[in-house]
């Protein structure tokens, strides 16, 4: 009779263990790895003293590319925040654009700067990139939430 007692509680606390774990067990299976999706593709033209777009709008942990051209003579990209800094050469016709890729990993609003000198408005040469915060639960998929029955105690024993 012992036994039988001990027994039963070891699985029900197995059960509540499992319950319990359950949601981070999922978000782990099923959450979206960011560098398995596709990247949000931004053209970018840098200019004197300006880029375009000036503001640049992304979401929480989405992959970025930024293509950038420059319009007229040597610039940069550079955003702190994200360790991005590259240089953007003298525009030539039929050049490819500078790639920058990386993943916005954290909401917020940051500034993007020119990192190459381009003349007495170089330091007012500046835009935003704002990253809006991930809706919570979102591309999670809830599998112990979409069963067609709900899991009842006494499938297991319980009362």
């Amino acid at each position: 009779m012992v036994a039988f007692r001990l027994r039963r509680v070891a699985f029900t606390v197995l059960v509540i263990v499992t319950l319990t774990l359950l949601p981070d067990i999922e978000r782990a299976i099923f959450a979206q790895d960011p560098t398995e999706t596709e990247p949000k593709v931004i053209e970018v033209v840098a200019r004197r003293f300006e880029f375009e777009p000036s503001t640049i709008e992304v979401t929480e942990g989405e992959r970025v590319r930024l293509l950038v051209r420059s319009a007229d003579g040597p610039h940069g990209v550079e955003i702190k925040q994200f360790k991005v800094k590259k240089g953007v050469p003298r525009a030539k016709p039929g050049d490819e654009p500078v790639t920058i890729e990386f993943v916005a990993a954290t909401a917020g609003s940051f500034p993007i700067l020119c990192s190459e000198y381009c003349g007495k408005g170089h330091n007012d040469m500046k835009g935003t990139l704002v990253v809006q915060a991930k809706p919570k639960g979102a591309n999670e998929k809830r599998f112990w939430k979409s069963r067609p029955y709900p899991v009842r105690p006494s499938q297991f024993g319980l009362r």
